[in-house]
């Protein structure tokens, strides 16, 4: 047996994506497509880094709404490189692992219908590791992605890549439940739907920078936004939006 394990399962991914703590909206147009845009990168985020530690130990993970299902295929690898038959404390040097995910999400303000998929390498497992590290990429879509706030409804087709960048976290995880460094990039290409200017087709930038807390910067062409990386169901995930 080559590959380790296929999993798939139903999982409740609920995150709260919600106007900003402070009861403020965002402004202008410009603002709004920034605010929105980083909402679905920060359920993408959330999402990334359920995925990587999920295998603190390895596991299937949180369980996810009905309506949302994933897959995985997890292969291990030691020092010199040589495809394992399983996964060894001592050995294992690094980890290979392909997932997928889709479904549909309604939360407070937000809904949409999402796929996503990324492709992980995690090195750092041999021996009496101290940290381990995530580099990868990954694709996503977003459609019907719809917004409702006082400053009306918004509603978005998105789609784009995102790269992970030497994501660390320390082990035990216990011990460090957020990661040390890295950075996780979004390129987004947006499709506004019967905005004020009709159908309008724009690209934005979401780029999170780690820092060893449970918050962490967000930045949306510019504009900055500060994410708490504890969010869980009720909670949005914004601790408060900064100006650009």
């Amino acid at each position: 047996m080559k590959r380790f394990k296929t999993v798939a399962w139903a999982s409740t991914l609920s995150l709260a994506l919600v106007a900003c703590s402070d009861g403020t909206a965002p402004d202008g147009i410009d603002d709004r497509l920034n605010f929105d845009v980083a909402m679905v990168a920060a359920d993408g985020l959330l999402d990334d880094l359920s995925t990587i530690t999920q295998l603190f130990p390895f596991g299937s993970g949180a369980s996810l709404a009905p309506s949302v299902t994933r897959s995985r295929v997890v292969e291990f690898f030691d020092g010199a490189g040589n495809l394992q038959e399983a996964y060894d404390e001592l050995t294992t040097a690094s980890m290979h692992i392909v997932s997928e995910m889709s479904g549909e999400f309604t939360r407070e303000n937000w809904s949409a219908t999402i796929a996503r998929t990324r492709d992980m390498i995690i090195t750092g497992l041999e021996g009496e590791e101290t940290s381990r590290t995530a580099n990868g990429s990954g694709t996503g879509d977003v459609t019907r992605s719809r917004h409702l706030d006082e400053g009306g409804t918004r509603s978005y087709d998105m789609s784009g890549t995102s790269t992970i960048q030497d994501v660390v976290h320390g082990v035990p995880r216990e011990d460090n439940p957020w990661p040390l460094s890295g950075m996780i990039t979004r390129q987004m290409t947006v499709q506004i739907v019967n905005g004020p200017d009709g159908d309008k087709t724009v690209e934005r930038t979401a780029i999170v920078t780690f820092n060893g807390t449970q918050f962490v910067t967000m930045t949306v062409n510019g504009e900055s936004f500060e994410v708490d990386l504890s969010a869980r169901s009720g909670n949005h995930p914004f601790r408060r939006r900064h100006g650009s």
